[in-house]
C-alpha cells in the first residue's frame, strides 16, 4: 500500500494579510482573526501547502515556562527537520492534521495542541486551545519557509518541570530570558521573532 500523503490545515494568505498588515512576532491580534478562522481554514495535501505561498499552515506554537525560565529544546540531527538540526527553540508544535478533528469550540486546534504536546513533552495531561490564551500570530516573509506558515503563540505556565519524551529527537532545559538572549543566534527562526517581539521587552515579567 503507498504511504498517504500528509493533509495540513491551512488558510488563503491574503485573508490573514487582509487582517494583518504587520510581520513578524504579531502581539495585537485582529478581533476578526479567530471568529472567522474555524470557517476559513481547510486542509490540503502538505506537499502543496509546502511549495504556494498562497497559503500559511497553521501552527500552534507553545512556550512551556516555569518560574520564569523557558523550556528551550535543540533538536538533533535525527529529527525529521533538517532545517531545524542542531537549532535551538523554545516553542512547541506542529502541523494540524485531519485526525484533530474535534466538535468542540477551538475546532482542530484544541486536540492537535494536545497531540502534539503528548507527542514531544512527557505529559498525559497536555493543555489545548480552550486551557490558554493566544498571545499573539507569527507571520513572517523573511525566510522561506516562514512565508507558508502561521504560528499561533500560548504560554503553558507549570508549576512542575516537564522534559521532553522524544530524547532520541532532541534534549531541553529551562532557561531563563536573559540565558536564552545570550544564545540568540543559534535560536530558529520563530523562536527569534517571539524572544524580540514578546520575552525580551517584558524580561522582568
Amino acid at each position: 500500500m503507498e504511504n498517504q500523503v500528509e493533509r495540513v490545515l491551512v488558510i488563503k494568505a491574503d485573508w490573514v494579510h487582509s487582517l494583518q498588515s504587520a510581520r513578524g512576532f504579531i502581539a495585537d491580534i485582529h478581533p476578526d482573526f479567530f471568529r472567522e478562522l474555524p470557517s476559513r481554514a481547510f486542509f490540503i495535501d502538505r506537499p502543496a501547502a509546502e511549495a504556494d505561498p498562497s497559503y500559511r499552515q497553521v501552527i500552534p506554537y507553545v512556550l512551556v515556562r516555569r518560574n520564569g525560565k523557558y523550556l528551550t529544546v535543540t533538536r538533533h540531527n535525527t529529527q525529521g527537520e533538517v532545517r531545524l538540526h542542531n537549532k535551538m527553540s523554545f516553542g512547541i508544535g506542529g502541523h494540524i492534521n485531519p485526525i484533530d478533528k474535534d466538535e468542540r469550540e477551538g475546532f482542530f486546534l484544541d486536540a492537535a495542541m494536545k497531540r502534539e504536546l503528548s507527542e514531544e513533552l512527557d505529559t498525559d495531561n497536555p493543555p489545548g486551545w480552550g486551557d490558554l490564551t493566544p498571545l499573539g500570530l507569527i507571520c513572517d516573509d523573511t525566510v522561506e519557509v516562514s512565508r507558508v506558515h502561521l504560528g499561533i503563540v500560548f504560554r503553558w505556565d507549570v508549576e512542575e518541570p516537564i522534559n521532553i519524551r522524544e530524547k532520541d529527537k532532541m534534549h531541553g532545559n529551562y532557561m531563563s530570558p536573559e540565558e536564552i538572549g545570550a544564545v540568540h543566534e543559534r535560536l530558529e527562526n520563530w523562536s527569534k521573532l517571539v524572544y524580540d517581539g514578546l520575552i525580551q521587552p517584558s524580561i522582568v515579567d
